[in-house]
This record gives structure tokens, sequence and C-alpha cells, in this order.
């Protein structure tokens, strides 16, 4: 038997970890035992799982490379393919499997993304598309605590969508929006779909265009894409999609995409999120205390809540606070969502206001940035329509399905 090469270790090396039932950890399993040149073994389990799963594309190639070896060795991962790009992204999609399964340091921490997340929303998915990785988080908990994880395909273009039609997969924060059920969609989006509210306000402020972006399955016959290789929505297998779905609260499950997410532990985290709950708990103060120019100083001279332009907004508070003598400003269920790769916030909650001559109470959601001089500011603030409670909305994807 020759020697395995350090190109063949580069791409399918793995460490020892246990087989589980999921086909990603049969495949890494098998894997692990071509590290350590136990050909024989790795064959057996890999001849099972294609047989099993035939459409596992990588499977079928990792496969193949342990049959080709008894002739050739172990030099050239992909040797059999013909397609320099699909031997390419399969390569990727190798890297990416291993590399996620083996990142111990995501399983003790919190994405900086998470900045503060109410008990209201239940679950909170984060995608790392540098990594082709989908974290599904339960809130449930004192801390927000990762219970699964899958990988995914995205745009062919890559990530940081821009434009209608420039197959690119969008990076920012956003929420699922309802469920499609497959009897509703063409094949190529496999076990169903769930569309999000790309693009959201600060996409348009923005000027970034485009829609139907979706979390959604495979084709039949298929068992996954490769990495790159939607026209901009986040793909996975059908099973896979199916499992997420279940922990899918519709119009309250957060989404946040974004590349090379930072991860905090514990404490880090809970200094974060205190930073930036500080921060907004200080606009809410400046609120109350009804000195206008303290208020205001929250706000970018970019503002706007899609009627009014900063100046319109300053002139507009300074006119009401006139006729008041107090002011009383109640924030429910926040939740404050970082992007994953721009100094923006995102603040969601209910708002209950009360002065002495006009009381409210609304969904809110704003959207602050971190302006040249250092200061975060609110850049967008509108009203959303009230998120569905989790029990509703679980009803809701049933009645639909």
């Amino acid at each position: 038997m020759k020697i395995i090469s350090i190109i063949f270790v580069t791409f399918y090396s793995a460490v020892l970890f246990a087989a589980g039932s999921h086909p990603e950890d049969r495949l890494l399993d098998a894997v692990h035992d071509i590290q350590f040149s136990d050909l024989n073994r790795a064959e057996a389990k890999l001849k099972l799982l294609v047989s099993e799963m035939p459409n596992f594309k990588l499977a079928q190639l990792v496969y193949a490379d342990v049959l080709m070896s008894r002739v050739e060795g172990l030099n050239k991962p992909g040797l059999g393919l013909n397609s320099g790009l699909e031997k390419t992204l399969l390569l990727r999609e190798i890297k990416n499997r291993y590399q996620a399964m083996n990142d111990d340091f995501v399983k003790d921490s919190i994405p900086s993304v998470l900045a503060r997340l109410d008990s209201f929303y239940r679950h909170a998915i984060v995608v790392d598309l540098s990594k082709s990785r989908l974290y599904l988080f339960d809130n449930t908990q004192a801390l927000p605590v990762l219970i699964d994880d899958f990988f995914v395909s995205m745009g062919r273009s890559g990530a940081g969508k821009v434009s209608e039609g420039d197959l690119k997969t969008p990076l920012g924060v956003y929420f699922v929006q309802t469920y499609i059920a497959p009897g509703q969609l063409a094949d190529k989006y496999g076990a169903g779909a769930y569309p999000i509210n790309y693009p959201n306000a600060w996409d348009r402020l923005n000027g970034k265009t485009g829609h139907g972006i979706w979390l959604h399955g495979t084709r039949s016959g298929t068992y996954n894409r490769p990495p790159l290789a939607s026209e901009g929505c986040v793909v996975l297998p059908n099973k896979d999609l199916l499992d997420l779905g279940e922990h899918i609260d519709l119009k309250s499950t957060p989404v946040l995409m974004g590349e090379n997410i930072q991860w905090l532990v514990t404490e880090q985290w809970q200094l974060h999120k205190n930073e930036m709950s500080q921060l907004h708990e200080q606009w809410k103060s400046d609120w109350e205390s009804m000195n206008v120019d303290d208020y205001l100083s929250h706000y970018s001279t970019r503002f706007t809540n899609g009627e009014k332009d900063f100046n319109h907004w300053s002139d507009h508070k300074r006119r009401v606070s006139k006729h008041k003598t107090f002011v009383n400003v109640e924030l429910l269920n926040v939740s404050l969502l970082m992007h994953p790769n721009e100094d923006v916030l995102v603040a969601t909650f209910l708002q209950v206001y009360a002065s002495d001559n006009f009381s409210s109470q609304s969904w809110k959601r704003q959207y602050w940035n971190k302006e040249n001089d250092g200061q975060w500011r609110i850049v967008f603030e509108g009203e959303i329509a009230a998120p569905v409670a989790p029990q509703l909305a679980v009803a809701d994807k049933v009645l639909k399905k």
C-alpha cells in the first residue's frame, strides 16, 4: 500500500470521532480511516454509504478515490473527475465539512451577532457562508445554545448580494417570513422553502435590489448542492431542511448571514451584550428625559423612517415635545442583532409609549450604524407587523403544509 500523500491529507484528513447516522458523520468517519491508512475499513463504510445514498456526490468521489488507490495511490484527490470546476467545488465541500466538524471552539461559544435575543424568539439561525455552514441556536435557556449545524450551499457568485440577478447570497440580518410547501414549488426547491425579508430596510437604503431569497431544499435525485450552486438562496439537503423547519417560527426566527462569523466565549459575549443593551437603553432614557437634543443625538443626519428625513423628524420631535409634561417608554421583547460584516445593529422590540396627551403600543425595528466618528446612530426606524407568537407560528406553518 502506498503512503498517503500530503496533498490527500490536506483535503481528506479528519481526527477521530464516532460515526453517527447523519450522512456527513458517516463520510467523515470513513475519511478518518483513510487518514490512518485503513483503506479496507474506509472502503466498506463508503460502499455502504453510497449504496444507501447514491445521490451523495461527495461520498461517491471519496469512494472512487479509495478504489482507484489500489492502482494509482492516493496522491491526487478527485482524479476521476473530468470537470475542473466540479473537482474544485467538491474539494472545497469536503474541506468545509471537515473544518466545521472539528471546530470545537464554536461548541462553547456564542456568535457576536446574537448580541441580545429576548426569550420571545425561541430559536435563531446563523449562517457562515465562508464555511458553508448553518448553525441553529436554542434560545429558551439563559444563553443561546448551539443545538445543530448543517452544510449549506450559497449563490454561484458567492456572498454579498447587491443587485438583481448577480447570483450572490446577501449578507445581513433577516427574518423568516413564511413557509412554502413543496406542492406549491418547482422540484428544484425540494422539501419546501422559507423566504426571508431581503431586501430589508438597510439593504434598500444602500440601493440593493433583488428578491426571492429563500432557505430551501434540493431537487429530487440530489442529496446536496456544492458550496456555490444556487441563484442566491441558502440550500440544504431535504432531510436537514425538514429538521431545521421544526425549529422555525414564522415571522419570528432571525436568520443572520455573513462571512467569518466572530464567536465569543461566554464572558466576552456578556460584555458585548451589556454594551449594546446600554446603547439602546440610553436612547430610551434620553427620550424620557424630554431633552430633545440628547434624544436627537441618537439619530443620524441620514435618518429616514420612510416618510420623514432627519430634518423633518427633528422638527416634528421638537414641536410635539413642547406640549408634553412627561414621557414614559417601556421596551419589551428586545432583540439586538448585529450585521455580521458591517457596523449595523438591528433592534426589534415592542414599544409601549405614554405621555400626558398620547399613548400607543407598536412593534418597532431600528437600524443603527456606527458612523465615521465612532458613534452609533439610528439610520432607520419604523413600525413592523407584530411578530407571530411561537405557538401560533407553528400552527400557521402546519396549516400551510
